[in-house]
């Protein structure tokens, strides 16, 4: 273990300018909706250039509005003093076709990813012999949030050399996650916290469901279950979604896209 936390700060602190090479896994399948914003997603792993602030503002250009990454999300080197690093841009993606790998953060924040189902793992982030669909080294990080996150397809899991009581929340199991491979395929160095969809012990002041077992009822714009009491914690949504958010109608500058609400250009007020 102690020759896997060596790699690691080495590959943080020498910023070579080679990226680390990928594996590729023929999965054919794309998950792209017709009401996905895709972006590229990222090539490189551990390597940047530029300075700290460059590579944030690379990362948050790349990935603002994005919903569908084909390719890798990457987000590394939050490590500036002097930048105060918002993560909320990633709020929206919901399917990765590579891997996710996050890395480098002396900051002590959350890091959210409220709307991500899928990580195909079409690549794999390759580290200390094995292949990793998702991977979370060296950060300062309070807590890792995947409420939604329902598979890795391809490639294991590895949370590594983060602050010691780093809390990481999902909703299923890992098993389910990883689709039962074999054993190992999840290393997790940290508290892990489950997080329930719903509960069969709810209050009766519940009149759906409720979270937590019992700790608190889903908002009524949620259908199925929720992992807490805002309408933008719903498992799925009753009627409509905007931005993350279940609504019972779309606001006036917006249509309807099947239980989606969409921004209008042609909105002009009034009538």
């Amino acid at each position: 273990m102690m020759l896997l936390g060596t790699m690691v700060v080495l590959a943080l602190a020498t910023r070579t300018a080679v990226s680390l090479k990928l594996s590729s896994n023929d999965i054919p399948e794309t998950g792209i909706t017709e009401s996905d914003t895709v972006c590229s997603g990222s090539r490189s792993s551990l390597s940047s250039s530029g300075s700290d602030s460059w590579w944030y503002n690379k990362t948050v250009q790349l990935y603002t509005n994005c919903t569908y990454v084909d390719g890798n999300l990457v987000v590394t080197w939050l490590t500036d003093e002097n930048i105060n690093y918002d993560l909320t841009f990633l709020r929206n993606i919901r399917y990765v076709r590579g891997f996710v790998l996050i890395a480098g953060s002396d900051e002590h924040m959350d890091l959210s990813l409220p709307s991500l189902e899928v990580i195909r793992g079409n690549q794999t982030f390759p580290y200390g012999g094995n292949e990793y669909g998702l991977a979370v080294l060296v950060t300062n990080f309070t807590s890792v949030r995947l409420p939604r996150l329902k598979e890795i397809s391809n490639g294991k899991v590895i949370f590594y050399a983060n602050r010691p009581d780093i809390r990481v929340e999902v909703r299923r199991s890992w098993d389910s996650i990883v689709r039962n491979r074999e054993p190992g395929a999840v290393n997790i160095q940290g508290d892990i916290m489950p997080l329930s969809p719903h509960s069969d012990e709810c209050p009766l002041s519940c009149p759906r469901r409720c979270y937590w077992y019992g700790a608190g009822c889903c908002h009524s714009q949620c259908a199925g279950g929720c992992w807490g009491p805002t309408p933008a914690q719903c498992e799925t949504c009753k009627d409509f979604e905007l931005e993350g958010v279940c609504l019972s109608h779309c606001p006036a500058n917006h249509y309807r896209h099947g239980r989606r609400c969409l921004l209008n250009p042609l909105y002009r007020g009034g009538q």
